[in-house]
């Protein structure tokens, strides 16, 4: 005699990319982002970046490149860069 039980597989929800990072400029954000296979991954607002999406090379624009150098500047003297609006 077979005793048969319903199993309920709970579906995995989509992992959300772990934010590392957030850089304002004054009409764009970048984002840096590290995805659930340890990769960081870079993200802006504007529409050149958006406009890349289809294409197989890193997307890059020139606020990922603003934001980039000021994480840089940050890792290398361990604090947080003040933005000119704030100062």
């Amino acid at each position: 005699m077979a005793i048969r039980m319903a199993m309920r597989l709970r579906r995995r929800r989509p992992v959300e990319n772990e934010v590392l990072g957030t850089y304002s400029f004054p009409s764009r954000t970048v984002k840096v982002l590290k995805t659930a296979d340890d990769r960081i991954l870079w993200t802006c607002d504007c529409d050149k970046f958006r406009r890349q999406e289809g294409q197989r090379e890193p997307l890059w624009c020139k606020h990922i490149a603003k934001a980039a150098a000021r994480r840089a500047l940050e890792r290398l003297t361990r604090r947080v860069a003040i933005g000119r609006a704030e100062e």
